[in-house]
């Protein structure tokens, strides 16, 4: 095995980078559509398909290599002036792109890959022999199945094996027919009139509106390749954490010594006055190195947003509507481990932008706005929080459409629509079971698959606010934690038991006084700086009984925005917790567990999760703050 495993990972190197160069190719071709004649784009399109042909030559994929060398001829003539792009010209280059993606894919799945369709092979032949009229892509005929990787030489299939995970790997269908199976457009298709969820199937490989854990749709591969689990870190990053931690250990030794004084008898307050500045020096080395490490998790953004112009751009185009992607942020770091479970959500809001949000053209124009519609992607850092927005020009939300269908779907009460916001009446598209076509041809579809994207995005602790104004546009703020690996809290108790609690959540904190606690309607409140805000009592959220009155109220803001005060009998300060997971045992309302400094370790709290089990929008009584001799008397 000994020279194999530098294969191993020349091949991993293929894959990651030549993806993200597709990716970036996808992205100038959406530029180069509004630019043709950008000699710029051109060259830098053309480098591209040659490094991906290189790599695909060195790993013996013959027919990628033909359909990367078919496409860079073709970008070649086009820098040199020998051609002129057209749009149907274009269409050709999309559906080449499109086949070396599924090239990709099959090589993945640990399997040579068979021809390029010939459709796709036909048309780039026929605009590369000058012929005046460009046939778009005929109906493919199905492709040959991909092949196993050459038994010649190294043993390639065993290869892919020990790089991708599966033990065994079944081949993948032949691309037009996984398409025609699954629903996809086929590679060499144009785009135009083609259904939104055809494009989408097409650019990500799986329905848009697949919910996590549903069965894959037909034509994909059994054995799917886990998610990466490699990182790329800036040397200077890594020099750094090797820096602090020499650092370190130097202070440990110093500490050693220090120890063997003590022990020897040497208590004096010179000897303390050391011990004292080395456990200072250790503790902020240590909290250097924490961050120093968690910084090597945080990769750009950008990342994450390359691949969504192209799929903007193939949907628009198969509706009929001219949009524009427009990607602000992209240097915006995020922890490495929430950038692949985020694709989804921002697929799906980034699709009802462009199919519900943005108006056709002709509606723009009789509403006096421009032809071309902005949607924007953006990223930035907000404190200890990352937040994305996803924002259309379209035609924006009507929040008492959106309450007549709630109303007529039994979804709330004409109660609760009466005492709702706008803000919360936009927030009724992420209920289950609001999303159906009637809706969406209503109220501008907010509806499809949003109760999929809330839970996905609070899966990863955060939160989603929707802001909307009628004729003008729609905006969707993700707000997401730097990190799920360290998470700020407060710690507070009950009794005897210490409990953390988000830091992002908490305002501020303050004295409660049985005598400021108003009862309202059937629930507890109390005025805080002229704000009337309920409150609710942790022991009444986890169901214990009452000991005392509580002492202390945590002035918090929930995942929705509203405000209300958590009462607790103290608290202990603020801490960064080092999360773990309680994957195989998790009792409800709580997110997982830290170790403090002491040793002992703390329940995090779902808040969520605990109001939705406690049923808190309903309120709690006054009474539930009294203990039971109170309650009696």
């Amino acid at each position: 095995m000994s020279g194999f495993e530098g294969m191993e990972d020349l091949l991993q190197d293929f894959l990651v980078e030549a993806g993200e160069l597709l990716a970036g190719v996808d992205n100038k071709l959406v530029d180069l559509e509004q630019s043709p004649g950008d000699h710029k784009l051109l060259n830098e399109i053309f480098r591209g398909f040659h490094t991906i042909k290189g790599g695909a030559g060195f790993l013996n994929a013959t027919e990628l290599v033909t359909l990367c060398h078919l496409t860079e001829n073709l970008f070649d003539k086009l820098r040199n002036n020998q051609m002129t792009l057209t749009p149907e010209i274009m269409d050709v280059i999309m559906s080449a792109t499109a086949g070396v993606r599924t090239m990709f894919d099959t090589l993945e799945g640990g399997m040579q890959p068979g021809a390029a369709d010939p459709a796709v092979i036909a048309a780039l032949k026929q605009v590369l022999t000058g012929e005046s009229a460009v046939a778009k892509p005929a109906t493919p005929v199905p492709a040959p199945a991909p092949t196993p990787l050459p038994a010649a030489g190294p043993d390639w299939n065993a290869m892919f094996q020990a790089v991708t995970g599966p033990a065994t790997v079944t081949a993948p269908a032949a691309p037009a027919a996984a398409a025609a199976a699954s629903g996809a457009l086929p590679v060499s298709h144009d785009v135009t009139g083609a259904k939104p969820e055809q494009v989408i199937a097409a650019a990500i490989g799986r329905r848009a509106t697949d919910k996590p854990g549903a069965p894959a749709p037909a034509g994909r591969r059994e054995n799917e390749k886990a998610r990466d689990s490699s990182i790329r870190v800036d040397t200077s990053r890594l020099d750094q954490v090797l820096n602090l931690s020499g650092e370190i250990g130097l202070t440990k030794n110093r500490l050693n010594a220090l120890r063997s004084d003590i022990l020897n008898g040497h208590t004096d307050t010179e000897t303390l006055h050391a011990l004292d500045q080395a456990v200072s020096q250790l503790d902020l080395l240590v909290s250097d190195m924490q961050n120093a490490v968690m910084k090597t998790r945080m990769q750009p953004v950008g990342r994450l947003f390359q691949k969504y112009p192209r799929i903007a751009r193939d949907l628009a185009r198969s509706l009929g509507k001219d949009v524009e992607l427009e990607l602000v942020g992209e240097d915006t770091e995020i922890d490495k481990t929430m950038i692949e479970d985020l694709g989804d959500p921002i697929i799906h809001l980034i699709r009802n932008a462009v199919d519900h949000g943005v108006e056709s053209p002709e509606e723009r124009r009789a509403a006096g706005k421009p032809e071309k519609s902005h949607v924007r992607l953006e990223a930035r850092q907000e404190g200890d929080h990352i937040v994305i927005l996803i924002n259309d020009d379209g035609r924006g939300m009507n929040a008492e459409k959106l309450r007549t269908k709630a109303l007529e779907k039994g979804l709330i009460t004409m109660e609760q629509s009466n005492a709702m916001d706008e803000r919360q009446s936009f927030e009724l598209v992420m209920l289950p079971g609001f999303s159906t076509k009637d809706v969406a041809s209503d109220v501008s579809g907010r509806g499809v698959g949003m109760d999929v994207v809330k839970t996905n995005i609070q899966k990863l602790k955060g939160s989603i606010d929707i802001r909307s104004t009628m004729g003008r546009g729609s905006t969707f703020i993700i707000s997401l934690p730097l990190t799920l690996a360290i998470l700020p809290v407060l710690l507070v108790h009950l009794g005897g038991q210490p409990f953390a609690v988000p830091l992002s959540m908490v305002r501020e904190i303050i004295p409660i006084q049985l005598s400021a606690i108003q009862e309202i309607g059937g629930r507890a409140t109390m005025v805080v700086r002229g704000e009337v805000m309920p409150m609710y009592p942790l022991n009444h959220l986890l169901g214990w009984p009452t000991e005392r009155p509580p002492a202390f109220g945590v002035l918090m803001q929930g995942l929705d925005q509203s405000s209300f005060i958590l009462a607790i009998d103290g608290f202990m300060g603020r801490e960064d917790a080092v999360v773990k997971s309680l994957d195989d045992f998790r009792p409800k309302g709580v997110s997982g567990v830290t170790t403090l400094s002491n040793g002992k370790i703390v329940l995090i709290l779902d808040m969520k999760e605990l109001f939705s089990m406690s049923s808190p929008g309903r309120g709690v009584p006054r009474s539930a703050f009294l203990i039971p001799q109170e309650q009696a008397a």
